[in-house]
């Protein structure tokens, strides 16, 4: 039976268990490793026994964060007697990738995250979509238990909370956000040099990759979208992988008489897009309906059928959301 639950029942659901694995997304961001990241610490601080797992590895452009080579991939779980399977910032069960078998056999399941289009995947969830990031459950959850919050957690937190607000330029930033964002500072977080690692310096293969996204830029509906495409050629001719395409979308979106953006990025598994929108436009919408899944101004899907055919499908639903 899957049920949603507040502070105080996740608070409960945690406190019962000694055992913990420790999930997150596929291509995870800096808001699922600075979330699985700080949660891990913090369990282990009260107590618990925890292994941090992901599908996919740590980026690199989040390598700098303290505690990342704790992140395991999920077949190590092979074996092991887990009290509790919990994940954080996953909106779905595939979203966890292989992660997903080990976390289903927990007997018991729970699942901290603040997409709107989550499906309630455990047994426990504790979903809320009007915060910014994951990372802010995770820092109340750990204030509430009594927990402080140290310099490494605070490092990590950082990253979960700057990289879903685009670095405090867009999401649901309110009192507590910021409040939020004081006691990591109180902690000893070093904002400059975080700032400065996360969000402006780039690899050489970042900035090859988005000369190359930004030579294929189209403006359709009047200059109100954007479209932009990476082929497989494209990742050949920069030396670079998926991973580097991360937020290259938001260029798109950053041009004046803009409203709506993507990115279509061909992939292995098919054409990862990537939508962002500008209020009151919500691209979640467009997201569930191709597959996907995300937030009103940040969403994404894959689409399993040729790059012209998944660009003029997204077009068209882009176009009708603008009409």
């Amino acid at each position: 039976m899957s049920t949603r639950i507040d502070l105080a029942q996740a608070l409960d659901t945690l406190g019962s268990a000694r055992r913990v694995l420790l999930c997150t997304h596929v291509q995870p961001d800096g808001d699922a490793i600075g979330s699985l990241l700080a949660a891990g610490e913090w369990l282990r601080g009260i107590g618990k026994e925890v292994l941090t797992v992901c599908h996919d590895p740590v980026p690199q452009n989040l390598l700098s964060l303290p505690g990342w080579e704790t992140v395991r991939k999920p077949h190590e779980a092979e074996g092991r007697q887990f009290d509790l399977g919990l994940s954080v910032d996953a909106s779905d069960l595939a979203r966890i990738g292989d992660a997903g078998r080990y976390f289903s056999a927990c007997p018991v399941t729970m699942v901290i995250d603040h997409h709107t289009s989550n499906t309630l995947f455990g047994q426990h969830n504790y979903v809320d979509s009007l915060v910014a990031a994951t990372g802010n459950l995770i820092i109340r959850l750990a204030e509430a238990s009594g927990a402080n919050i140290t310099r490494t957690m605070a490092e990590c937190l950082y990253a979960a909370l700057s990289t879903d607000t685009g670095n405090f330029a867009f999401g649901q930033m309110d009192e507590e956000f910021f409040a939020q964002m004081s006691r990591l500072m109180r902690a000893g977080l070093d904002i400059s040099a975080a700032a400065r690692a996360l969000h402006l310096t780039k690899a050489p293969e970042d900035v090859m990759l988005l000369g190359r996204a930004l030579a294929s830029l189209a403006f359709l509906k009047g200059g109100r979208l954007t479209r932009m495409v990476l082929r497989a050629e494209d990742f050949r001719q920069a030396g670079a992988t998926p991973e580097n395409a991360d937020r290259i979308v938001n260029h798109g979106l950053n041009i004046r008489g803009v409203e709506v953006a993507f990115l279509a990025t061909q992939e292995e598994a098919g054409v990862k897009v990537s939508l962002r929108a500008l209020p009151p436009h919500d691209v979640s919408k467009v997201a569930l309906e191709l597959g996907g899944g995300g937030h009103m101004l940040a969403a994404g899907c894959t689409l399993r059928m040729p790059m012209d055919e998944a660009l003029a499908l997204v077009e068209s639903r882009l176009s009708a959301l603008l009409s």
